[in-house]
């Protein structure tokens, strides 16, 4: 297929220069329009909106929610590119029936934050040099979920065996959050954390050896965060000064790093905007959820091989709201989204939220009776899976995720008000940020893939 595929990592200027190539481009086939921002983030960065077509039926692909998910921005302006040009399936693009939206990046504040630092090592790669990188990287950011569940297994093998299941979950947060700062511990610190809960060494030592033994083959277990130390010689100097916005965005940044509550190599893997706020947590349910959960806990890390992040305060990972004591607003982002969404009322079809990792598309909430969801979905991936099996020979599937219980991202928010609005994670291979990058084949599928998906749904 004859797409035009880019491999590389956009940062701010990389990214105006994409997107000033695809308006300016001679060989377009359909008119690119660029419209005013829909709006513009605390740091004054516009959130950049580009049409193609002139229909009654208006489809919004929009990413970057996540600072980190760098290949949905990749995507996003990748698929423009080729819509723009008429390249293969989008020969048959039907101008005046479609609209096609295009807002880049929502969180412009922690992608550029993101691809700075991750652009101050590899600007000077070759693609084999990237592709490697990042394939470490993979499987660093493979370890470290390994690691964690075989911790957390240990852990709850210790619970049962001393009778206190019920309560592992609370011990294993505990457990994380007093270990944060070690790269290394052994059975002595494991005993020592357990005369927390008032257990006797003598007990434990009739055992510790061998489940230390069994879950990771040495007397020694090993806590720090590979995929982390990839980045640890990384500093705010990543950030150039451009212009204002990137000198308030450096302030901005100083601010959140200022009491070293977090690894710098953060600054490589930043979900949040400047605030320190998550996009996508940033909804008056989700902002419920964790409120309740401020009332019993002191301190909220994250989960998994980022628990050694805190996220009850600014933090790269963010919370639901840039201050937990204060009630629910909708942070600038959020709020020009929102508005975009209204603005176009009665002609509103469809939208994709180009997420970065996990072959899905998520469809929920399915109980508003108003909407089916389900048809162009499984259209859209069945054609994907279709791509993949043809090119691999491997059924490497993309799954629907059509269940859920609770409202807790702003992707659900719109699927709760929208039809047909689409939450999709673009990359098979996981490891947001750069692990999508660390298999050429897998990366041009990826977009290969979802590209001729949307023309066959049209």
């Amino acid at each position: 297929m004859n797409y035009d595929v880019f491999y590389e990592f956009l940062n701010y200027q990389k990214l105006e220069k994409r997107l000033n190539n695809i308006l300016n481009n001679k060989q377009n086939k359909f008119k690119v329009i660029k419209h005013d921002p829909i709006g513009y983030t605390s740091c004054n960065f516009p959130i950049e909106h580009f049409s193609i077509g002139h229909g009654s039926k208006h489809i919004i692909y929009f990413a970057g929610v996540h600072g980190n998910e760098i290949i949905g921005v990749d995507f996003v302006t990748t698929l423009m590119h080729n819509l723009a040009l008429g390249k293969e399936d989008f020969k048959s693009f039907k101008e005046s029936v479609y609209t096609i939206h295009f807002l880049p990046l929502i969180n412009p504040e922690g992608f550029y934050t993101t691809t700075y630092a991750l652009t101050s090592i590899t600007d000077s790669f070759n693609n084999e040099e990237l592709e490697n990188f990042c394939y470490k990287y993979f499987l660093s950011y493979k370890n470290d979920d390994i690691l964690i569940k075989n911790m957390n297994d240990l852990l709850k093998d210790i619970c049962k065996r001393i009778n206190i299941l019920d309560h592992s979950e609370d011990i294993i947060n505990n457990f994380w959050h007093y270990f944060r700062n070690y790269e290394i511990i052994n059975k002595n610190n494991i005993i020592n954390f357990f005369k927390l809960y008032e257990i006797d060494k003598e007990i434990l030592e009739n055992f510790l050896d061998e489940l230390i033994l069994k879950y990771f083959k040495s007397s020694l277990i090993k806590l720090s965060k590979e995929h982390q130390n990839i980045f640890k010689n990384i500093t705010l100097d990543v950030i150039p000064q451009i212009n204002e916005n990137h000198q308030l965005l450096k302030e901005k940044l100083l601010d959140i790093y200022k009491n070293n509550d977090f690894p710098i190599s953060t600054l490589a893997n930043f979900y949040a905007n400047s605030n320190g706020v998550n996009l996508n947590d940033n909804n008056l349910y989700y902002y419920e959820i964790f409120k309740n959960r401020l009332t019993k806990e002191k301190e909220i890390y994250a989960k998994g091989r980022e628990n050694n992040i805190l996220i009850s305060i600014k933090s790269p990972l963010g919370m639901p709201n840039y201050d937990m004591h204060e009630p629910f607003t909708y942070e600038k982002e959020n709020l020009a989204l929102l508005n975009f969404f209204d603005s176009l009322k009665n002609n509103y079809y469809l939208s994709f939220n180009c997420h970065g990792t996990g072959g899905l598309l998520y469809t929920y909430p399915i109980y508003n009776k108003e909407f089916d969801n389900e048809p162009i979905a499984l259209k859209y991936v069945n054609k994907i899976n279709e791509i993949y099996k043809n090119i691999l020979n491997e059924d490497i599937t993309y799954n629907i995720m059509p269940k859920g219980k609770l409202i807790t991202g702003m992707g659900d928010v719109l699927r709760e008000k929208y039809p047909r609005a689409y939450l999709l994670e673009l990359s098979k291979m996981g490891g947001n940020p750069i692990g999508p990058y660390g298999d050429l084949t897998n990366y041009k599928l990826t977009m290969i893939a979802n590209m001729t998906s949307l023309m066959n749904i049209l």
